[in-house]
């Protein structure tokens, strides 16, 4: 009889240590999909070799896509996000001339944040804090989201990010709006001047995207200010962009209008631009572009390299090859009373 009882306990392990193999085998199987439930991992890289008959070296005018002469990598940025329950934390290393040129101002630990912040979500309620890219253009850094291969004056000369506190509303299945408060333009770091506020309208339709944003906000100079220096450096923004897409046609055109109050300036200074963009696909993976923008600013507000109109026309074409890689050419004519500079785009892109 003890003999028995003693094969059954050996039988009743064997089958508890089966079951525990089993529950740990299907834990470790089961892992790789909860890991996927709460992170996410995607990236984007945007190289580039440029060429002009000028014998320039860079374009002055220009933050991305500036070099001329030799092979550059412009972004390449990792996002890592992070989801659980109502929450979620995005961060966005990166690296480049596009990082190196724009985030020169900000501190050394924050010149690679690309984009950063801890986010939640309720309904149709999203409030976010951070640093994040640009409410402003249809245009971002990602090149490799955008219909043309070059951004355009319009995006080269609005906020690249913001940092601050955003409230995401989703009103409608169609129309939601963002309401910011930031640290001025463009800027990491509190400097101690007045919060600048931004708002965005976003209507959605079968074949159209509307977005129109505003900016009202004190732009002073980074660090400690003076009172005279602190004083009516007040910027007022208004921009609105549209996309449609019909069939294998994809269009695109931003328009805005600035104004700024400076120090001893008893009038306002003004700036605008217009640009339309236009997409053909030849085929799901072979696109055609076309662009044409006027950039005005006569007072030099934003743009220091030309007090007259400032143009560009652009053509090119990219292609898809596989699912991460892309390949493509863009042309691009600068023209201005006193600038005339033909640069020829060669691209190497990947979307992961």
């Amino acid at each position: 009889m003890a003999l028995v009882k003693s094969i059954l306990n050996k039988y009743r392990t064997r089958r508890l240590n089966r079951k525990c193999c089993f529950s740990i085998l299907l834990l470790l199987l089961l892992l790789p999909f909860s890991f996927q439930a709460q992170f996410s991992l995607a990236g984007t890289y945007d190289g580039y070799a440029a060429v002009s008959k000028k014998g320039i070296s860079s374009l002055p005018f220009m933050v991305s896509h500036s070099k001329i002469g030799n092979y550059d990598i412009n972004l390449l940025e990792i996002e890592l996000a992070y989801t659980k329950n109502h929450f979620k934390f995005q961060f966005s290393p990166a690296i480049g001339s596009y990082m190196q040129n724009n985030y020169a101002p900000e501190a050394a630990y924050r010149r690679f944040l690309y984009e950063s912040y801890l986010q939640f979500k309720k309904g149709k309620s999203e409030l976010a804090y951070g640093t994040f890219s640009s409410p402003y253009t249809q245009e971002t850094p990602r090149g490799v989201d955008q219909l043309s291969a070059t951004r355009s004056l319009s995006a080269e000369y609005v906020p690249y990010y913001v940092s601050g506190f955003r409230w995401t509303q989703q009103w409608t299945p169609k129309f939601k709006s963002q309401f910011f408060i930031t640290n001025s333009w463009q800027r990491l770091a509190f400097s101690g001047v007045r919060p600048s506020l931004g708002l965005l309208f976003q209507w959605e339709f079968k074949k159209w995207k509307w977005n129109w944003s505003h900016f009202y906000g004190d732009v002073a100079p980074i660090g400690k200010l003076t009172p005279e220096l602190g004083l009516n450096r007040w910027r007022f923004f208004q921009e609105l962009n549209m996309a449609y897409q019909h069939e294998q046609w994809t269009l695109q055109s931003c328009v805005y209008l600035g104004a700024q109050m400076r120090n001893g300036d008893a009038n306002l200074k003004w700036w605008w631009q217009a640009n339309l963009q236009a997409a053909y696909a030849l085929n799901p993976n072979l696109n055609l572009v076309g662009r044409a923008e006027l950039f005005y600013d006569p007072q030099q507000v934003v743009f220091a390299h030309e007090s007259g109109a400032f143009s560009s026309f652009s053509a090119g074409w990219m292609q898809r090859v596989g699912p991460v890689l892309q390949l493509g050419q863009e042309f691009r004519y600068f023209l201005s009373k006193q600038t005339n500079i033909p640069v020829l785009y060669t691209f190497l892109r990947l979307k992961f």
